[in-house]
């Protein structure tokens, strides 16, 4: 066989193995213990999105973002996929949903000593949130008036900025998974009051593009799940994150 001909065929069966990309917009921040930036972790997600890609043969290509700029790029089809949940989301797009990777409960938190009162009685507070984020237990208050905002760019800054204040009207709602992780590695942020009730738990999963390759990659995605799960792999990956 000559070298032009075995020449022709590298270049026919090359296009066929090289790994296609998936482009993914997470967080600019940490989300622990979903998503880390700088620690040196890759978090739940991440970790997840390794195998996932690997399996799959997918060359991963990372974009870290703020949360709604995130969203605009995958309307835009500048990224294949990012990290949200159908519950949250309040837009009118369609998109391939995959199926939950974590639960995320949200809970209200206070400095020491303060009394946590019932969501109907947060009329004149002040929330502590995360920009971005939609709340819908709180959206009504926030129409009416009788509940303020305010944003934070990442939990810790939230938690830190807690740590300072006194007992007042204001109150953070963060992720119960995440207080716990920060509290595990820094004792003062176990001395907050915390909620002895859940102001709302959604599925934490993938939204790819509602196109051809986004509903490919979420069958794959969910299938890769399954098996993660029936075989209890998916138990012990997780595991290193609690």
């Amino acid at each position: 066989m000559s070298r032009a001909v075995v020449f022709l065929l590298l270049l026919l069966i090359t296009p066929l193995v090289r790994a296609e990309t998936l482009r993914v917009a997470l967080y600019d921040t940490d989300y622990p213990p979903y998503h880390f930036v700088d620690s040196g972790q890759k978090g739940l997600v991440a970790d997840l999105l390794s195998r996932f890609a690997e399996k799959y043969n997918y060359d991963l290509q990372y974009m870290l973002v703020p949360e709604v700029r995130s969203q605009h790029l995958l309307d835009e089809g500048q990224v294949d996929v990012r990290l949200e949940s159908e519950q949250w989301y309040r837009g009118d797009n369609q998109y391939y949903w995959s199926d939950s990777i974590a639960i995320v409960e949200d809970i209200l938190v206070m400095p020491r000593g303060c009394h946590i009162p019932a969501i109907d009685e947060l009329g004149g507070y002040v929330l502590m949130a995360r920009f971005g984020y939609t709340y819908p237990q709180f959206e009504a208050l926030f129409a009416a008036g009788k509940l303020h905002r305010e944003d934070f760019y990442s939990e810790i800054d939230m938690l830190n900025a807690l740590v300072d204040m006194q007992q007042n009207q204001r109150v953070a709602v963060i992720a119960k998974n995440t207080l716990q992780w920060y509290a595990s590695r820094n004792h003062v942020f176990k001395k907050f009051t915390v909620s002895d009730y859940s102001v709302g738990r959604a599925p934490m999963q993938l939204q790819f593009t509602y196109n051809e390759k986004g509903k490919h990659m979420s069958e794959q995605f969910n299938e890769f799940m399954k098996n993660l799960k029936s075989s209890g792999e998916f138990a012990k990956i997780e595991s290193n994150y609690q």
